[in-house]
């Protein structure tokens, strides 16, 4: 009975208004993409702290093309996550790449890349939104949000970024030992398993 009450305080504790945890199956490449697969990561050490980037391209059966990692030192997630964004493009357009799905993890970054140009829009952007943009003229680009577990090989890489790189690396000739098996993982369509909270039935 004592373990019975300890385990109910424990739930009103860290679980506001009675959720349980659900849980929901995620893998790479989740809207079935038939070109090229960016996938883009950015980190920070503090939200206001060393940060980094990351990313890499591959085909739609999950073989790598292209591996790329950063560090842009002191600054924030957005300016990481955009960063990732933009060096994919870069290393897309010299690869001469048409169809290309990207996918990032960051909401923010999602929604602004998906909202059209105008005006208004252009006076207030970062300088590297603009690049980014200009970068989609001419070419299908389509961002995808995914989640965390989708999107392993971004984190590593951004990750990476932040500790090892002193500057940014275009060219990376083979995956990190540490990347093999998310490689693999995420090429045979793992899938990862998602933990949230919905409302306690």
């Amino acid at each position: 009975m004592c373990t019975e009450n300890f385990a109910h305080l424990l739930r009103k504790c860290y679980l506001k208004h009675f959720e349980s945890p659900a849980t929901r199956m995620v893998r790479w490449n989740a809207q079935g993409g038939t070109g090229m697969i960016l996938n883009v990561d950015g980190s920070s050490i503090g939200n206001h702290g060393v940060s980094g980037f990351g990313g890499l391209i591959r085909n739609s059966d999950g073989a790598w093309v292209h591996i790329f990692a950063g560090k842009i030192g002191f600054s924030n997630i957005l300016h990481a996550e955009l960063s990732a964004v933009y060096h994919g493009l870069i290393l897309a357009w010299g690869l001469d790449i048409k169809e290309l799905w990207c996918y990032s993890n960051s909401k923010t970054v999602i929604k602004l890349l998906a909202e059209p140009v105008n005006a208004w829009t252009t006076m207030h952007l970062s300088s590297i939104t603009l690049k980014i943009y200009l970068l989609k003229i001419g070419g299908l680009k389509l961002f995808i949000r995914t989640l965390r577990e989708g999107n392993a090989c971004a984190d590593y890489l951004a990750k990476l970024g932040t500790r090892d790189l002193k500057d940014y690396s275009p060219i990376i000739t083979t995956p990190p030992a540490g990347m093999s098996l998310l490689l693999l993982a995420e090429a045979n369509g793992t899938l990862f398993t998602r933990y949230s909270l919905r409302p306690y039935l």
